[in-house]
């Protein structure tokens, strides 16, 4: 039986991605390898949304060329489409493959015949997690100045809502009580009309789930609609990570992001007067070309403001052929390297405020499994926030009540109720 290895760098997408591959190979035979040699082919589903992305990925495709020597090692994905030469001069790579061949990569690759069985489309469950991400839409219409993805995913697509249902009751059968409803531009989504408020809508109707979780989201998509379908759902959690970037009006402008500060603090007060119990999280770049002081400062503000649970910080990373490559107003590394340790000060003290909410409580917590020391056990409440408590035996993908009696910047900490 030949064996194959993946590796997978980058977001969400990315990951179904990797599940979808992995499917694909063993419907047609082929066995997943783990640990040690011997694999005959090696996948590595890149990124390319920074330059760290890019290096992971060149890292990745060495290592695996050290560790199966005789294999096919075959790069694909998004840094592939934007690189495709540069990742064909590294010696250790045999294939290169863009997104588009990667969604056929099997056939691509030559490994099955007309008489191989038909390879799964879809999912039937996500190895090694107890959440399974279900791919709704692909590519963006966006163009952000500083964003290479709509070139390397090209433009907005989305999955018919029937197809996406059906993946999700068959990850629900298979054990998952949680869905996580991914896409490039997630806020996009548009089945001949039908759009993500919807989508979320349809959700309810799934025998068995639990629970629904949206992936990342642009504010503008972050409507008045979407609002209400999340607070009225028997499913949908009430978690958003809703992507600022910036807190500064000058900086959103030249990011080409659409919106204001004033509109996303709006947003926000929207969502969070209407869902109980919501818990906002985002990402924020710090030293874009000719960020200020001020307008720096005007991040901070809005982080101080909203409460965030989690702040996702990085530095500008330019892309080649995107608008923001071409600008030449750099942050010094120096001052990008002390406003993110700013940040992260900021963020943290925001990120305790916002678990002390739930100090007191009782939660209900998705088992996720056993902490490192293999002392307790951690999992998610609905609102996103990783919590951990002791138990001599807690299933994984099982909820389990638990009292919060503290918190730190990162976790909830408590103890589970005893049933009457």
């Amino acid at each position: 039986m030949p064996a194959f290895v993946v590796r997978t760098i980058g977001c969400k997408v990315n990951q179904y991605e990797t599940q979808r591959l992995v499917e694909q190979l063993e419907a047609l035979g082929w066995r997943r390898c783990t640990n040690g040699a011997g694999a005959d082919l090696c996948i590595v589903n890149t990124c390319t949304v920074t330059e760290e992305a890019d290096a992971k990925c060149r890292q990745a495709l060495r290592r695996l060329r050290r560790e199966h020597p005789g294999a096919l090692v075959v790069a694909a994905g998004c840094y592939s489409e934007r690189d495709r030469s540069g990742l064909e001069a590294m010696p250790e790579v045999d294939r290169v493959l863009g997104n588009a061949e990667k969604e056929r990569l099997v056939e691509v690759l030559g490994l099955s015949d007309g008489d191989a069985p038909c390879a799964p489309s879809g999912i039937s469950r996500f190895a090694g997690h107890a959440r399974a991400f279900v791919k709704v839409q692909d590519g963006c219409d966006q163009f952000c100045s500083y964003c290479i993805v709509p070139y390397v995913r090209g433009r907005s697509r989305s999955r018919p809502m029937p197809d996406i249902l059906d993946e999700a009751q068959r990850l629900v059968e298979n054990a998952y009580s949680e869905i996580v409803l991914t896409g490039v531009h997630l806020g996009g989504y548009d089945d001949a009309g039908r759009r993500l408020p919807e989508l979320v809508r349809a959700f309810d109707a799934l025998e068995g789930l639990l629970r629904l979780r949206l992936s990342s989201i642009d504010p503008k998509d972050v409507t008045v609609g979407l609002i209400e379908a999340i607070a009225s759902s028997r499913v949908a959690c009430p978690h958003l990570h809703v992507s600022l970037q910036s807190g500064s009006d000058t900086v959103l402008e030249r990011m080409d992001r659409g919106y204001t500060r004033g509109d996303y603090l709006a947003m926000v007060e929207r969502a969070t007067s209407t869902i109980a119990d919501l818990v906002l999280s985002t990402d924020l770049m710090v030293g874009f070309p000719g960020e200020t002081a001020d307008e720096f400062a005007d991040s901070l503000d809005v982080i101080k403001r909203v409460g965030f649970g989690k702040v996702h910080v990085f530095p500008f990373s330019p892309r080649p052929g995107t608008a923001a490559a071409a600008m030449t107003d750099h942050v010094p590394h120096d001052v990008v390297k002390e406003r993110l340790a700013r940040v992260g000060d900021v963020a943290k003290a925001a990120a305790v405020r916002c678990r002390e909410r739930f100090v007191g409580r009782t939660v209900d917590v998705l088992v996720e499994g056993r902490t490192r020391d293999g002392e307790r056990w951690h999992g998610f409440t609905p609102s996103y926030l990783k919590t951990l408590f002791a138990l001599d035996n807690a299933p994984v993908g099982g909820v389990q009540r638990v009292h919060v009696e503290s918190c730190d910047a990162t976790r909830l900490v408590g103890r589970v109720e005893v049933k009457p």
